[in-house]
This record gives C-alpha cells, structure tokens and sequence, in this order.
C-alpha cells in the first residue's frame, strides 16, 4: 500500500509540476482514443513499427476474433459468409483523424543562440528549440483502410498531412527539398540549416496506395511514400511515450521511404516484410539507385513478447557506389499486469563515409542499445524510464564531420524519466526530465551542448496532445 501511494506521489508530482502551462495551452475537441506506441495501457501496439500500424491497425480487433487461414481452411468462416458481413462495408472503411501536439523544453544553461549540431538543445531534435513554445505537430490523415481479408482484393490509401516545427525533420530529398538541401514550398529564411529554413513549416509524411491481394493468407501491397518500418519510436506523436525521442531514431534510421513494400503473414504470431525503395528520407534519389527494406515480426500467441527486426540497404551517397546498411532489432516483454519492457538495439555502417588520418576513405560504423521501461499506476496514470547508449565513433551520424583529423570522441548516453496523464481518450499530457552526456571534441568547442561550451546538458519538457 505505502508504495503505491509513493508512485501515486512521484506522479502526480511530475504531472503537477507542468500544469500551469498546460491549461493555458491545452485544446479540449473530442476524438479518437490516444494511440501510444511505448503506453503499457495499449501493449498490443507497444512493438509494432509505424508502417506496419498503418497496414494493420484499423482491422486489429477483427482480425483478433478470426482465425489465422487461408480461403481453403475449414478452420476459418467461408469467403462468402465474411466477405458479405456489415463489418466489411466499403464506406465504412473511410477515415479522417489527427492530433495536435504543442511542447515546451526548458533548457537552464542554453542562452538561446543557434551554435551547435542541431538547434539551441544540442543534437535533440523535433525538440530541438529551447526554452519557447513549439507547436510540433498539426497532423491531418485523411484515406481508405484495406480490408485485409485472405479471400477478397482490397484497395486504398493514405495521405498525412504535418505542420509544425517538426516538419524540417522529416523532409524527403526531391518532394519537400531540392537535391542541394534547399527549401520548395517553405520558408528558405529561419533558424535552422544555417539559416535557411523556417521554425514552420509543411510536410507530408505519407501518401501511398495499398491493396490486398487474396494469395494464401493474405498479401499486403502498398506503393508510394512511407514511414519506415525500422525502429521502435515513431514521427507520430501519439505512438511514443516520450516527447524527446532516442539518439538512434534520430541519426541511426530513416523516418521515410518513398518505393514499394509487401507484407504476408505465414501465421497467427509472424509477419514478413519485403521491397524496394529508393532509400532514406528521398521521393527522388539522386545518384538514381533503390534499396531493400524488408524484416519480419513476430508475437507470441498471447502477445506477452513481441520481436521486429528490420534491414534496410542501399547506396545513399551522390555518386550511388557506396552502400550503407541499417538494421534494428527491438524486443517487448510484458512482466504483468503493471510492467513491461522494451530493447532497441540498432547497427548500420557506409562504405568511404570518413577520412582517415591517413587521408584515405573508410568505413564509418554506428550502434547503441536502448531500455525502455513502463509502470502502470493507474488506467489514466504510466510512468516510464529510457536509458540509452548510441556510439558514433565516426562521427557520421550525429556531429556529421566523419573526420578522423578534426573530431574524437563519438558516445551518446541519455536517461529520461517521464510520465504520460490520459484522464480522456482524446487528451494526454507527457512531462519528462532528461540528462545526455558525450565525450565528442573538435577544434572550438568542448563538447556537443549548449552551444558547444558543455559535455552535457539537462532539459525538463512537457508536450500536450490533443486527439480528434
């Protein structure tokens, strides 16, 4: 009993302590439930990557009633009696839904100037602004879900819309930017890319056609432009826990693809994934080559423990002759009733993407593992820890100067403890506190935060989400 009202006090404390800002910001439409990828309240969805959440989310509870079969089952519901039920109804398949997110990150020893690898918080990004408010993400979807029955063809799509302060991060080569990193339709005036970009700005994330096929158990087909499925956190808001996110879904793996992905299921507990894209964060590749993204994930049959790896390989430099390859494996386990936890560990490496000291080309490498950790306290009440590792000893990810003559060093460590308040299906309110360190040097600065004058740096955020 005394340490329930201990967690009970920890809390409402770290809750208590955003409450005067978040009343005057928060927004109070109704919605959608709050869909929150690392939320102990919704395991089901704590593992399963952003792709896979928009191949299958919207037919989850159906498919939990059905048996995993084929059309020539006797196990499993004749293609006629399924296909002609109310629940199939093509109209109903239609949605439109969003959120709107708003943030504050307080940084005590930033002074606000633009030094730094990426914003006045050093390399955190999607928070990257100190001490003001950010309007992260208006968020608009708007499309068809895709029946994913093994017995009938099924077509739709998809297409989100961002606005917000997060829109610079997700930018794909060729759609939002031209090729030389320039603005197309925002601001080329602003705080950010040596200021050349706006604070706001317009994305679109997604936009892609989708169709089952009824082969087997059931192909899945979707062509156009999408999240990756690598990775254990999410561009979308409402799918972290977290507001700030991890090192590695930062600098160690695409948020975007732009080409062709299938999905089968060769049972009830896996899923495979294969295609073709034209690599990272790109709608037009420059050097002209495309990739392979592909993996698989598995859940046991009572969704207690949960594994998605992911591989993604192609050329990404200017002249499409050397290759970088990313994987991630992430592992979910649900303890009980109340804990649950989650490991990312993620490696990737480039062929001639740093300078020796000799002066000659090399291998630039990347890795870290990062835990996860969630309470539940109450149903509107989680409490969560991350501690992360990122190594990049190349320092081709993160400071980006992959040269050996200039910067050493290359260790991220970060430690973040949150709570996520859910009072409403359509609101959540998610403070954190969070302490990053690294030992990365280069000639004029000692170190990667505030301003390249710290080796490391303590901020206390909140975001607000409000679901529609």
């Amino acid at each position: 009993m005394k340490h329930k009202l201990y967690l009970h006090v920890v809390a409402w404390s770290f809750i208590l302590a955003s409450l005067p800002v978040a009343s005057a910001i928060a927004q109070s439409p109704q919605g959608m439930p709050v869909r929150r990828a690392g939320s102990v309240a919704e395991p089901t969805s704590a593992l399963m990557p952003t792709s896979a959440v928009t191949l299958e989310q919207d037919y989850a509870s159906m498919q939990a009633a059905m048996p995993a079969c084929g059309c020539g089952s006797s196990d499993c519901l004749g293609c006629e009696s399924v296909c002609s039920a109310p629940c199939w109804n093509w109209c109903d398949q239609w949605f439109f839904n969003g959120w709107l997110e708003q943030g504050f990150t307080g940084n005590p020893d930033s002074d606000g100037g633009l030094l730094g690898p990426a914003g006045t918080n050093g390399p955190l990004i999607f928070n990257d602004q100190a001490n003001e408010y950010m309007l992260n993400q208006l968020y608009l979807s708007f499309g068809r879900s895709v029946n994913q029955d093994s017995c009938e063809w099924d077509l739709g799509g998809r297409v989100d819309v961002l606005y917000g302060t997060d829109y610079y991060f997700i930018q794909a080569t060729g759609l939002e930017t031209y090729d030389n990193n320039g603005q197309k339709w925002n601001s080329g005036n602003g705080p950010r890319n040596a200021g050349t970009a706006g604070l706001y700005g317009l994305a679109l994330p997604q936009f892609y056609l989708e169709a089952n096929v009824p082969w087997g158990n059931g192909l899945n087909v979707k062509a156009g432009h999408f999240y990756t499925i690598m990775g254990y956190e999410s561009v979308m808001a409402p799918e972290n826990f977290f507001y700030s996110h991890s090192y590695m879904m930062q600098y160690g793996e695409p948020f975007t693809h732009t080409g062709v992905l299938a999905s089968y299921p060769t049972s009830s507990c896996i899923t495979w994934y294969g295609g073709v894209t034209r690599g990272w964060n790109t709608f037009d590749q420059p050097n002209g080559q495309v990739g392979f993204l592909g993996g698989f994930r598995w859940v046991s049959p009572h969704e207690a423990t949960k594994l998605n790896f992911t591989l993604q390989t192609g050329s990404e430099d200017p002249t499409g002759e050397n290759n970088r390859t990313t994987y991630s494996l992430v592992f979910q386990q649900r303890i009980n009733q109340c804990w649950t936890y989650v490991m990312e560990h993620n490696l990737g490496v480039e062929q001639n993407a740093r300078l020796t000291t000799s002066n000659t080309l090399a291998q630039a490498t990347w890795y870290g593992i990062s835990n996860y950790l969630y309470y539940t306290v109450d149903p509107c009440t989680d409490l969560g820890v991350r501690f992360e590792w990122f190594n990049d000893p190349d320092n081709a990810r993160v400071f980006a100067l992959p040269n050996d003559n200039i910067t050493t060093g290359g260790n991220y460590f970060e430690l973040t403890l949150g709570a996520n308040y859910h009072p409403t299906s359509w609101f959540i309110l998610r403070p954190e506190v969070r302490w990053d360190w690294s030992d990365v040097q280069a000639p004029g600065i000692s170190g990667v935060y505030n301003n390249g004058t710290s080796d490391n740096q303590f901020t206390i955020g909140f975001d607000l989400i409000t679901v529609f």
